[in-house]
């Protein structure tokens, strides 16, 4: 069993799936779009039935909130512009969470999503939907 981290303020974050390897990749469903970078998959086979489902954020980007999280109309059109064009590639395409790790608060984890091979962060970045996120302070969608 491979050992995925990452790093919170010094603390190690494991996160174990059967069988994985450093770069591994994973076809685990995804069963619902959460916003433009974040979407929930069924880890079922390679996680305990309590963490199966899990929130999986696109490593390196951030997208604008669609929802009722957004503080203004702007970034609440961003947001779902974001999403739409997110469902749009994921639709029929064979998607592979690429190398997970625990994000810094816990409760998901980061990862690289591949979609037929292609990058989604870098889809998102060249469509204007994202921006460039280290994991540091956000700036504001609102304009």
């Amino acid at each position: 069993m491979k050992q995925h981290s990452s790093t919170n303020n010094g603390t190690r974050r494991a996160l174990a799936f059967a069988g994985g390897a450093a770069g591994a990749d994973y076809a685990w469903p995804i069963v619902r779009i959460v916003d433009g970078d974040t979407l929930k998959a069924d880890a079922g086979a390679d996680m305990p039935s309590e963490l199966a489902m899990l929130s999986v954020r696109i490593r390196g980007i951030d997208t604008a909130e669609r929802g009722g999280r957004a503080k203004c109309d702007s970034k609440r059109a961003r947001g779902q512009a974001a999403t739409a064009f997110t469902a749009a590639l994921l639709e029929g395409g064979a998607v592979v969470i690429r190398d997970p790790e625990w994000g810094k608060w816990g409760g998901r984890v980061v990862a690289d999503v591949l979609i037929d091979g292609r990058s989604l962060a870098a889809a998102l970045l060249e469509a204007g939907h994202a921006r460039p996120y280290d994991g540091g302070r956000r700036g504001s969608w609102c304009e």
